[in-house]
């Protein structure tokens, strides 16, 4: 990628950078006034149940008069067990939450390290250790601890069961990747969850250790048939570090396509340091030469985040095996893997603007941000048309260093647009 975004840009674009013609609404914070289904219904209701042992945890957890409950755990480590249902994985049940000790996260440990792989397999796929996704579901002031590396563990929470709408709360939980592949996947998952909502909370929370397999702290995916499905995400005040990729944002066709998806996030004074790449955010992902990753939207607002240190030198085990450039963030709206010219113009009609507020992007081994509107292999020849990519960066954020291109390999016809406005 070339250096000098700005002359680089124009010349494969074709168009100016503040051409109003391309130019969408200046960065703003998303307005989430009045757009979140109620939160917290189980402990609004005051229902509660306390469990000190591992089979009264079950027992809460998979009775399904337990909806609504809010399941209070005593000290200690609750090393989970195939022996019960659902493979031993912890599956909430509809507005359920599980709460530790309040003000001690490190009070309560929920281990999925003895689960073997059969745990983290459903008949739709691989999932987590623990499933949420019914209502909403809360975790609060609890430490977690993934699978083992040796069980090709998932992931240690995941979004995937079935609704048509989902509220999922986390705050000051500590998740230990460990293992597995992903530490919190916010996933739409299938066809069977196109048109689905997610709206997550991520608050105080710490997300570490993510280096096996993928190695995502945090992914935020609709993928495989869930068009038109949305996830948003609030975080605030976490720490994601010592993670291949810090956070991953996707709508992503691999088996099947996705089209007319949507990621939004907003940040504030999260700190993701110290990972191979801190973000890596796309809109339209394809993978496939039989699918279609078109006009999905991706659109993250960080306020006094910081995203620096990352891609720290003499660390191995933190570089990303995902096709991210390591480094602050790699920011690619169209992004084609298809390594063939059958995935010819696959990805098309994406967007994604990123905006920061008084962030903190420096320090990074690399670029700061490395960004493209579109890419793929050499051989594929176009990853697909019209994708824009908006990059807005404010006050302290402008000190990033950027390295800015339209499209790889180049577009002649100059439809897929980057803009870079400090």
């Amino acid at each position: 990628m070339k250096k000098n975004a700005i002359i680089v840009i124009t010349l494969l674009a074709g168009v100016l950078l503040f051409n109003a013609s391309c130019k969408k609404e200046t960065g703003s914070p998303l307005s989430t006034n009045g757009n979140y289904p109620e939160k917290g219904k189980n402990k609004k209701e005051g229902k509660k149940l306390y469990v000190s042992t591992l089979d009264e945890l079950y027992t809460a957890v998979n009775d399904p008069a337990s909806s609504g409950t809010l399941v209070v755990l005593s000290p200690g480590t609750y090393v989970l067990d195939a022996s019960y249902p659902n493979g031993g994985r912890l599956e909430l049940q509809t507005d359920m939450g599980l709460q530790g000790q309040a003000g001690q996260p490190g009070a309560v440990i929920i281990d999925e390290s003895q689960l073997p792989a059969s745990s983290f397999v459903i008949p739709a796929g691989r999932t987590g250790g623990m499933r949420m996704g019914k209502g909403t579901n809360s975790l609060e002031w609890l430490s977690l601890i993934g699978g083992a590396v040796g069980a090709n563990p998932f992931s240690v929470i995941n979004t995937d069961l079935l609704s048509a709408e989902t509220s999922i709360e986390i705050s000051h939980v500590n998740v230990n990747v460990n293992g597995c592949n992903i530490g919190i996947n916010l996933r739409n998952r299938l066809a069977e969850h196109a048109g689905r909502k997610i709206y997550a909370e991520l608050k105080d929370s710490e997300i570490s250790g993510a280096v096996n397999f993928n190695g995502f702290a945090l992914a935020a995916q609709n993928a495989n048939g869930a068009s038109g499905s949305l996830i948003r995400l609030d975080m605030q005040g976490n720490y994601i570090h010592g993670n291949k990729v810090g956070i991953l944002a996707f709508s992503s066709a691999q088996t099947s396509s996705v089209s007319n998806s949507t990621i939004e996030i907003v940040s504030h004074a999260d700190r993701i340091e110290g990972n191979g790449v801190g973000i890596d955010p796309s809109a339209g992902v394809n993978q496939a030469s039989t699918t279609v990753a078109n006009n999905n939207t991706t659109t993250i607002v960080m306020h006094g985040s910081s995203i620096r240190d990352n891609n720290p030198p003499a660390a191995p085990q933190l570089q990303p095996v995902n096709g991210a450039i390591p480094g602050g963030i790699y920011a690619a709206c169209a992004f084609n893997s298809v390594n063939s010219a059958a995935g010819y113009n696959r990805a098309s009609n994406n967007t994604m603007r990123l905006t920061f507020y008084g962030c903190d992007i420096s320090n990074n081994n690399g670029l700061d941000i490395n960004a493209v509107a579109a890419w793929c292999p050499a051989a594929t020849l176009l990853a697909g048309s019209n994708n824009l990519l908006e990059i807005f960066l404010h006050g302290l954020s402008a000190n990033a260093t950027v390295d800015a291109i339209a499209s790889v390999p180049v577009e002649v016809a100059g439809t897929n647009v980057v803009t870079v406005i400090r």
